[in-house]
Parts: structure tokens; sequence; C-alpha cells
């Protein structure tokens, strides 16, 4: 058992709320609470009441830091994320959000999820019933007997798709008589047969191939929730009948025509009541004894209530302009249809001050609440010696402290710390059965987002984590750097064109090698104006970069044999100069100018640039604070980053862009080249995946209706960060 979990029952208060808790007293109300003290007394709530739980946020930032932070107790936490509903055609969809969706729902239904973290737009978001997703699942144990062909189907109608050899979730492949099907990311099932019987089941790790454990029984559930509840012909019947302007009447019958081609996904959205006739909501899929915390029900409703009017002026933005509304728009539940569905179920909520009884809808009960006292508690490298003092404070007091210190290193380097202060401690690996004492400051591993005091416990729990930066990166020598110039000339094809330093632009024919005096060297050859051609060694190619210019025209290609090269660049430093006055009235102007004053980094700000898989330069480091410390000050930022291709500049981007995401701003990056901004929105996703950061594209490899789209949830700010060509 967690120590900051064992020492609840030794409060009156929290014994008390327990025993209602138990009972099913129903609703309750915690007021008092931290965002770190939800975490818990939800979590606490889960282990002495032995149910499982699921905890209802407003957004899916703070369902992130819900999760980590429950994290820190150990067991396991499900996050179920919302789909997001599309209102235009697409060709393929990433299936990794509904593998993360669809992982959450077997983990229900096989009572494996204990704890669910969701938002509200997740839980009132309609979904095939639960009926309707699971009546296919089949259980498995050796000695049944199935049909080779027959069994095939059943897994292509639980979502599975056939492959030769499986590589990741949702796949299967039949070899033989032996059966493979993914069940994870890592791990599948192998089913052997012996004609039509089951020989053997068993575990095994797809990478390696090697059994992990003999199984007496599988169940395999859907890959996806998008299973079909009746054939495709029944669904495209039902779509005739429906009542659509005539207008639209093309549109629908290419789209039914496509459906019964097999090419479905996409249209679900649009056509969700032809092809579900019942539906349910997440809260549906829970069991009875669920335990469900809402947190702070005003940002709650407000938040459900943004969603109606996004997706109100969405469908009379697509009427406007005769396309299809999506049926999910439609059947969305609202606030007040939400609550109705959860007031039957044990449902407490987490507020941070005692809002009280507002209405019958409300569902707000002081009789039934319960008023506690957490404060909240941060330390950071520049507050050090407050954190001393608090310390000596606590240990005088003879309060409970315990000090998480993220890793093993970290938590001996400040228990090393203390002590050279004068304050003794303990250090704990981990903080499991273990007394803690009035007056000792044990430190152990793990970390809060926030630390936390609750007066009632005389408990004092210190987050400083943040305080060492864990760098886990590879490192990045000056070698990789030199042959980032040779990456970049490798990508040049034949036929592309190159700037010479002293010769201007030409086109790039290829390498040549070329015999003379007796010896042979391979020479780049680029072709000039006319019939020059320039041999360029391969030892010189220090002189030669990419043309990089606008994708709508071809460059004029240079003459060896005149100066346009010449006066170009000549041109060029005149204009520079021009530029540069204008600059020098534009900054005073901007001195004079009030901007946006950005907060100072957040936790997630220092966890995401720890992130980062390479050992930053110095350059890049003095950069990067920097920048973000522009971004701090109230005067707009003016500054101008330089540098060689492979030396970091796109980090210092990221890192403010997700600093200006923090502070709830939209961000626009603009790339010079339209591959240059695919490949920047490549490194963009790769770097945010772990957080609810939205990033689109916005180039013209988007079609119309995507780029339509994207603009409509930029200015409904559903997009946090949206990446173009200039």
């Amino acid at each position: 058992m967690n120590s900051l979990i064992k020492v609840v029952p030794n409060v009156k208060k929290y014994n008390d709320y327990l025993f209602d808790v138990k009972k099913g007293t129903n609703p309750m109300m915690i007021s008092g609470l931290t965002d770190t003290g939800k975490v818990h007394i939800a979590y606490s709530t889960r282990f002495y009441a032995e149910k499982p739980i699921v905890i209802i946020t407003y957004n899916e930032l703070q369902a992130k830091k819900i999760v980590k932070d429950l994290n820190f107790f150990g067991e396991k936490v499900d996050f179920f994320p919302k789909r997001d509903t599309v209102s235009f055609d697409y060709i393929a969809e990433s299936k990794d959000l509904l593998f993360d969706r669809i992982s959450v729902l077997n983990n229900i239904i096989s009572g494996k999820a204990k704890i669910i973290v969701t938002t509200i737009e997740a839980v009132i978001q309609k979904m095939i019933s639960k009926e309707s997703l699971y009546k296919n699942s089949i259980t498995l144990k050796p000695g049944d007997t199935f049909n080779l062909d027959e069994f095939k189907q059943k897994l292509v109608n639980l979502g599975f798709e056939r492959y030769d050899l499986i590589e990741g979730k949702g796949q299967f492949s039949i070899r033989g008589g032996i059966v493979d099907i993914a069940t994870s990311k890592n791990k599948g099932v192998r089913i052997e047969f012996w004609g039509d019987e089951i020989d053997s089941i068993r575990n095994f790790d797809i990478t390696s191939q090697r059994t992990v454990e003999m199984l007496e029984e599988v169940k395999i559930f859907p890959s996806f929730e998008f299973v079909l509840d009746d054939d495709l012909s029944t669904i495209c019947e039902r779509i005739v009948e429906k009542t659509y302007a005539k207008n639209l009447s093309e549109k629908v019958e290419k789209h039914i025509e496509e459906i019964k081609n097999g090419d479905f996904i996409n249209k679900i959205d649009k056509y969700f009541n032809c092809f579900y006739k019942n539906s349910n909501t997440l809260l549906d899929y829970l069991q009875d004894d669920y335990i469900i915390f809402l947190d702070e029900i005003e940002k709650l409703k407000a938040r459900s209530e943004n969603i109606a009017k996004d997706n109100e002026n969405l469908k009379k933005d697509l009427i406007e302009k005769n396309k299809i509304v999506p049926e999910m728009l439609t059947t969305i539940d609202d606030y007040y249809l939400f609550l109705e569905k959860i007031e039957k179920r044990q449902t407490i909520y987490l507020e941070r001050q005692d809002i009280g009884f507002v209405d019958k809808y409300s569902m707000h009960a002081k009789r039934n609440g319960y008023s506690f006292s957490y404060r909240e508690v941060n330390f950071f490298r520049s507050s050090m010696d407050i954190l001393f003092q608090e310390l000596q404070e606590a240990v005088n007091k003879n309060k409970l402290t315990v000090i998480l210190g993220g890793n093993n290193d970290d938590c001996k380097k400040m228990s090393k710390l203390l002590f050279d202060k004068g304050i003794n401690n303990k250090y704990k690996e981990k903080l499991e059965n273990i007394e803690l004492t009035p007056g000792e400051i044990i430190i152990t591993n793990g970390a809060f987002s926030s630390g936390f005091e609750i007066l009632d416990m005389n408990l004092l729990v210190i987050s400083t984590s943040e305080i060492f930066e864990i760098k886990s990166k590879r490192f990045r020598s000056s070698k990789i750097f030199k042959e980032g110039e040779k990456v970049v000339f490798s990508d040049i094809k034949e036929g592309d064109y190159v700037v010479h330093k002293y010769h201007g632009i030409g086109k790039y024919l290829g390498v040549q090698t070329i015999r003379a005096d007796g010896i042979t060297k391979d020479y780049i050859k680029i072709k000039y104006k006319g019939d020059d051609v320039l041999y360029v060694p391969t030892n010189s190619l220090d002189n030669i970069r990419k043309y990089i210019g606008s994708d709508q025209r071809e460059p004029i290609i240079n003459s060896l044999q005149s100066k346009d090269w010449k006066k170009t660049k000549e041109k060029v430093k005149k204009n520079l100069r021009e530029v540069a006055e204008e600059l020098i009235q534009l900054y005073s102007k901007r001195q004079k100018m009030q901007g946006f004053s950005f907060s100072k980094d957040t936790l997630w700000q220092k966890e995401f640039e720890n992130s980062f898989p390479y050992v930053e330069t110095d350059d890049q480091l003095r950069c990067i604070e920097e920048v973000k410390k522009d971004m701090e000050t109230s005067r707009p930022m003016d500054r101008l980053l330089c540098g060689d291709v492979g030396y970091g500049k796109t980090e210092v981007a990221i890192r403010a862009a997700f600093k200006a995401c923090m502070d709830q701003k939209q961000v626009v990056y603009l790339a010079p080249t339209t591959i240059l901004s695919n490949q920047q929105y490549e490194e963009f996703q790769n770097r945010m995946k772990e957080y609810p950061i939205k990033i689109e594209l916005l180039n013209r490899f988007r079609t119309k209706n995507k780029q339509t789209e994207i603009i409509k949830k930029l200015e409904l700010g559903e997009i946090d960060i949206v990446i173009r060509n200039s």
C-alpha cells in the first residue's frame, strides 16, 4: 500500500467520507481540493472502496495531467480520448486513436479497466452500442473446432486485417494451420489448428516471435469500434430512405456506391444513424459499480455548451455550402442529458471551492458535502532557499513530509543537498508500506505535476523532480553536423536546380567520373545557360547549395559568360540596405508597443524539453532561453535566428510553439516550400505526440475540402498549431 494512501484513514473526516462512499451515498461533493489533491482523493477512494473509478474532466490537457499523476500510484490507468467528427471525405485515417479507444472499451468489458480518465467531449459522443460491438467476440479454447475460412471471416467482422506477417495492432495472418492475431502493439495470440480443431493457444512477442506463455482460453475482442451492425446493402437502403436536399443527391449516390464497394469508414460520421440503429455513449459501457468523479462541474458545463455552439456553427456553415451535415454532430448528448445518465450512478464532484446547491440539474447537495484543506506546494530551482526553509519548519512542526524526487540519482542528489544544509532525511526507493513519522522527511522516487499539503492530515508532499533535469539523450557530435551537408546534397536529383556561390543558378546533371593526367576523379556536373557546363570536384562541394525558391515557377539559369550573377548579388545587397533602413524605423515603433506576456515555464514545458533525443549545443540552449525570455516580456518579440542545416533551429521553434500552446495561444508556423512544410509538420507531430496539442498542415497537397475544414477549425479554436508554406 502506498504510504500517501495509508495515512488517509487516520483522520475521522476521511473515514466518514469513505463510509458514505461504501454505503452508496449519492451524489457527493468534495471541496477544498487542488489539482493534485483531486487525484489523491480519487485514488484513495478507489483503493478503500475497492471499486473501479472514472474521472471526467473538461479537456484533454487536464486529462493527460491527471493520467500522469495517477501513474504515480503504480496501478494501470486507461485514457479514453474523444473522436474528431469529420465533415469532409478522406482517403485514410490514422488508426492509433481508434486503437486507443477500443483498447479501453475492451478493458472495460473484460473487467481490466479499474481507473479510467476521459473528457466530457468523449463521454457525450455517440458510438456503436455495446451489444452490437461485442456480439461477434470469439472465445477460444484448446479442443474447440472451427472451420478455418469461417474463422477468418469472424476476424474480418471484428475489424482485423489480414497480413502475410503481423507487425502491429488490428492485424492477423494465416500460415497453414497457424493463425496469429495481434492483440496489442507488441504482443499477439498464436492459435495452432490440427485440421479444424484448436491444438494450442499461446501468447507471443511479435518482434521476437517467441512464446510468452501457454493459454487455456483467450477471448478475441474487436480491433476497432467501426465494426458493422448490418451488411453494407442494408445500410445503403437506409441511406436511400433518408430525405436529403436534392442538390446533395449526386453526392449521396456517390457515397452509396463507395460504401457498397467497401469504402465505408469515412462515411460513418455522415450517416451514423444508418450504420447503427442503436447507439451508446461511454457511460453505457460501464458496469454499475463504477464511481464517477466529475472534475469541476462548472467547467464541464461550460465545455459542453461550447461543444454544442461549435457544432451548431459548423452545421450552419455546411448547410450554407450545400454540404452534408454529419449525423454525428446531431446525435451528440447535451449537458443535461449527460446529467440524467449519471443520476443513478454513484457520482462524486471534485471542486476547489464549496459551490453548494444550485438547481436540480446540477445535483449539488451540501448535506453530502465534505470540505477538505489541500493547498498547492511548488518549488523550482530558483526557490531552493525557500524549500529548505519550509522543510525545516515542517520538521519543527512534526509534519509528515514526503519529497518526490524523480529518479534514483536525483533523489540521492536531493538527499545529499539536504544533509549539507543540516536537514536530516531518509531515502526510500519505493513508498510502499512505509510508516510516515511526524517530523521525519522521506525522499522517494516518482513525481506529481505539483506538490500539495493536506492540513487535515498534517501531510506535506513536495515534488522536486523538475529541479534536477533528466537527460537521457543521444549525443550529437560535430561529425553528425558536418554530415548534415552531405545528407541535404544527397536529396538532390538529376534535373534539380542548384546554386554555386560564384557562378549562380544551374541545373544538376549528376556525378561524372573524369580521368585526366592519369588521375581519376568524380565531378558534379552543372549545366548553365546555352551550352555552358561546369564540373565541380566532389571535394569542393561547400560552394554548392540546393536552390530553394518558389515552387510555382522555374528559376532563370545563369550564364558562365556573363556577369548576371555578380549583378544579382550586388542588387540583393542594395535591397538589403533598404530593408535595413525600413527595419530600423519599424523597430523604433515596436519598442513602444505592448505585447502578450507569456507565463513562466510549466512542468510540462520542462518535461517536453527533456524529451528531446539529443544533447543541445551551448548556442542552441542560449537561443532557446533568449527566445523564451522574450516571450515572457510584455514587449513584442523581435528576433532573427540563423543557423546552418542540422544545427537545431527547428527545435528552438518547436519549444517556443509549445510554450505558446501552454498559454492557450494558437501558433502559425511558416515554411518557405511545400516540401519543407511537410517535413516540419512531421517533426512537430513526432515531438508533440505525447501531448494533447492539435497540429495541422495547410499547403497545396491538402484537398480543398481539407483546407476549408482546417481553416474552420482554426476559427473555432480547435487547432493549436498550423504549419503552412509561405
